[in-house]
């Protein structure tokens, strides 16, 4: 019977890892939507960078991973499921928000002003070091530990950042954050693992 159970999708549990962004801002439509259909199915969120999640899948931590790709690692299976696309973000009163109304906004304007990022050994940061180093952009940078930490200082008009856009929409249609579309900043993938 437990066995049957099982297999119905009628008891049991899933452990899921994944960065906190995907945990909060696109994860909880489809956790929701999963509970109803099956709400005798534990369900167990653990949110960690990328990196730390491929750990712990491989440990038998995690059963699956939602991760930022790119993500080096033989070892693992991945498939993409979706895009995300990065923004840089400032204050809606920033000389940023001129800037950009009248022109493109080229790399070098990350040197320009402070930047906040996430610390050292996220993908996202190890993304945009290259990028520092290919463009020969030298930013002064406060290292902070979520995009949540960093969107409320660009509130407060600490400098500006890069973060994914579905991580500002709320900030942005409240005019509490101001964000920039640049091309130069690729569309990463969100992916399965």
């Amino acid at each position: 019977q437990d066995v049957a159970a099982y297999q119905g999708m009628e008891t049991g549990h899933v452990r899921i890892g994944t960065s906190d962004t995907t945990c909060l801002y696109i994860l909880p439509p489809f956790v929701q939507t999963f509970r109803t259909q099956y709400p005798n199915i534990d369900i167990h969120l653990t949110n960690k960078p990328s990196e730390e999640v491929a750990e712990l899948l491989k440990a038998g931590a995690v059963d699956f991973g939602i991760v930022t790709l790119p993500l080096a690692d033989p070892h693992l299976e991945m498939q993409r499921l979706a895009w995300r696309e990065d923004v840089v973000i400032c204050h809606p009163n920033h000389p940023l928000v001129q800037r950009a109304a009248q022109s493109d906004i080229l790399p070098a304007i990350l040197g320009e002003y402070p930047l906040l990022l996430l610390e050292e050994g996220s993908t996202s940061r190890g993304l945009l070091n290259q990028l520092f180093s290919e463009q020969a952009i030298t930013p002064q940078i406060m290292d902070l530990g979520s995009f949540e930490v960093i969107k409320r200082y660009v509130e407060i008009d600490m400098g500006i950042a890069v973060v994914p856009k579905v991580a500002v929409n709320d900030e942005v249609a409240a005019g509490r954050l101001h964000a920039v579309s640049v091309p130069w900043l690729p569309l990463r993938a969100i992916g399965l693992v």
